[in-house]
């Protein structure tokens, strides 16, 4: 049984399951297991995450709030007796990993790797003393990395790649050789896709103020790439084309026996994310050398884009970049990717805990159908495709689309889905 079966089943068994991970009061360490507190929980709400959303090169990774009984105190300061935290350190910044999916018949949990996203508590844990609950306001790991000042990392020079960086940034250390970030994802569980161009960190005033995750966020944007935490928790700093090349779920709407799809909330075409002209600063001074660009002028001639859209600028500055031809290479790069107008759905689904942002799926959705239906006076006999003829406009089968953002509700057991239709 795979898990599109189980998906696509009328009836089927789901699990969620929650855990901790605190942290040692003698030596500051995570400690090696996962500590279950599923029981606990009354209320799991949603969890998001999501790349080019709403805004171009923006992850997008929301946290997670649940809802904990908290009658036997297990949730109070770790100076209480009662509390999970008795004899290790503060509640704050300690792990959560949620896990969830389908169960067969058999009793397999599938997806094998069941893993929805590992967090971290930084917020207040306001405790409802009439209700009993304790409400846990955990944060996405990406927060780690925005406590950390670039300029804090050893060894960024004048001549590194982009995942020369990102390299450093794993193996940052407190200078006693303790691992920073390899605290919270493990060696093994960093992804970082080989770069060529050649970077500048080492002038007075390039990294100024830039967090670890923000200097990751910049070198992605100028490669065409994206940074992200996924499912799992891994670290991936990868190119911006789908997974895989074969379709990893179809998704199924109206007038289909197979019907995974609820609603199909929206159906758009995104100009706010079309940029037909890139501007890219690349020095500190605000001369006119020190910008290059990328794209058309506004001219009344149907075939540019720029006629038919308007102009739409996409603005970065990135002073890393080492000379005008890099920069120039950049900015072409990047108008090349964004001058492509695509569709977008917004769809929600039966709960998908085996999907990934950027894979690739198929979707199939009719809002027509001609089984069982009186044709007289209701269709021109003389059209051959009488979902365009008629305007039933809604009409995809077995088109290919990627994901841009997923958004799991662990109380209902939903999912929705942005999806972003690939090139025929």
């Amino acid at each position: 049984m795979t898990i599109a079966n189980e998906i696509n089943r009328p009836i089927s068994s789901v699990f969620r399951r929650a855990y901790i991970k605190r942290r040692s009061n003698t030596t500051g360490l995570y400690e090696t297991d996962w500590f279950e507190i599923t029981d606990y929980i009354k209320k799991w709400n949603i969890i998001q995450t999501a790349i080019d959303d709403i805004k171009l090169n923006e992850f997008k990774h929301s946290g997670i709030s649940i809802t904990c009984r908290n009658d036997e105190g297990k949730f109070n300061p770790e100076t209480y007796v009662s509390s999970f935290w008795y004899g290790y350190m503060t509640r704050f910044r300690s792990l959560l990993k949620i896990e969830a999916g389908y169960i067969t018949d058999d009793g397999t949990e599938l997806p094998t790797a069941s893993s929805q996203g590992i967090f971290i508590l930084t917020n207040d844990v306001p405790i409802n003393v009439v209700k009993n609950e304790a409400l846990l306001k955990f944060k996405s790991l990406v927060s780690v990395f925005d406590e950390v000042l670039s300029t804090d990392v050893t060894g960024l020079g004048a001549t590194s790649t982009a995942s020369e960086i990102i390299e450093k940034i794993k193996d940052h250390t407190d200078g006693s050789g303790n691992y920073v970030f390899r605290q919270f994802i493990s060696n093994t569980n960093w992804s970082i896709q080989t770069t060529t161009t050649n970077y500048n960190c080492a002038t007075t005033t390039s990294l100024d103020g830039l967090s670890c995750w923000k200097l990751m966020t910049k070198l992605s944007e100028a490669e065409g790439f994206i940074v992200l935490i996924n499912r799992e928790g891994k670290f991936e700093f990868r190119d911006r084309e789908e997974r895989t090349t074969t379709s990893q779920f179809n998704f199924y709407g109206l007038n289909n026996r197979n019907q995974n799809v609820i609603a199909l909330n929206t159906y758009n075409e995104p100009i706010s994310k079309y940029y037909n002209y890139v501007r890219l600063k690349f020095l500190e001074d605000d001369t006119s050398t020190s910008f290059v660009t990328s794209g058309t002028i506004t001219s009344v001639d149907p075939s540019l884009s720029t006629w038919k859209f308007g102009s739409r600028k996409y603005e970065m500055e990135n002073e890393f970049i080492p000379d005008t031809t890099t920069a120039q290479t950049i900015a072409t790069n990047l108008r090349n990717q964004f001058d492509d107008f695509k569709e977008e759905l917004n769809i929600t689904a039966k709960f998908c805990p085996q999907l990934e942002i950027s894979d690739k799926i198929t979707f199939s959705y009719q809002s027509f159908s001609l089984a069982d239906q009186p044709l007289w006076d209701t269709k021109s006999w003389d059209e051959f495709n009488w979902a365009e003829e008629e305007n039933d406009i809604l009409d995809w089968i077995d088109v290919d689309f990627k994901i841009l953002s997923k958004k799991h509700n662990l109380d209902k057991f939903t999912t929705s889905f942005i999806l972003r239709r690939l090139s025929a």
